[in-house]
């Protein structure tokens, strides 16, 4: 029990006002306890903002950085024929057009049984991306495979150099790479099945 601040009237506790005197008592007598409550939404929504803030930052940088993505692209790239400047364009949003975009690593197609010439083995996939792009820059026709999708190991990244129809024209290449990539050995890529 308490009561009433301005006539003394008993009143119980949380009782909002004096039924005698019509003062109110439950706002005065939690006051310090209310104030400290009348924050907590402000402060739950301002670390929801700031949460959800740092998952989108994350996300994009996230995304940003993810080499895997380049692959589909790269891939969509290949398969795109090198435009000849009375050949195929695309328009962009503005209604200008450009070439379409071709990317210079060799693609080993899906389903195809062939001889080869592996220039390096890796688990580092950024690394094996960039061997492949400057044998591919140096003229080299080289290209990227997963091993586990042709039997050639697991979880690795091999660069390969051509695609041939015989196991002695592989090893010629390989032999002739030998200085630029030692232990350049042919092989037959197959896939796995």
């Amino acid at each position: 029990m308490t009561s009433c601040p301005r006539c003394g009237e008993p009143a119980e506790r949380g009782q909002l006002v004096c039924l005698e005197c019509g003062t109110r008592i439950a706002l005065k007598e939690e006051g310090g306890e209310r104030r400290s409550l009348d924050h907590m939404p402000a402060v739950a929504l301002l670390l929801t903002v700031v949460v959800i803030g740092a998952g989108a930052i994350g996300f994009a940088l996230g995304a940003l950085t993810d080499d895997s993505k380049g692959d589909s692209s790269t891939s969509e790239q290949a398969k795109t024929p090198a435009a000849s400047p009375g050949g195929p364009q695309t328009e962009t949003e503005t209604g200008a057009s450009q070439q379409p975009s071709r990317s210079l690593l060799l693609e080993c197609p899906k389903g195809l049984t062939a001889y080869t010439v592996v220039l390096v083995t890796t688990g580092d996939r950024p690394a094996a991306r960039r061997v492949a792009a400057e044998a591919a820059k140096s003229g080299i026709e080289a290209g990227l495979l997963k091993s586990d999708d042709y039997d050639l190991g697991t979880n690795l990244w091999i660069v390969f150099a051509g695609r041939f129809d015989t196991q002695q024209s592989a090893e010629r290449q390989a032999a002739n790479l030998d200085s630029r990539y030692p232990g350049a050995y042919a092989t037959i890529v197959k896939p796995a099945g």
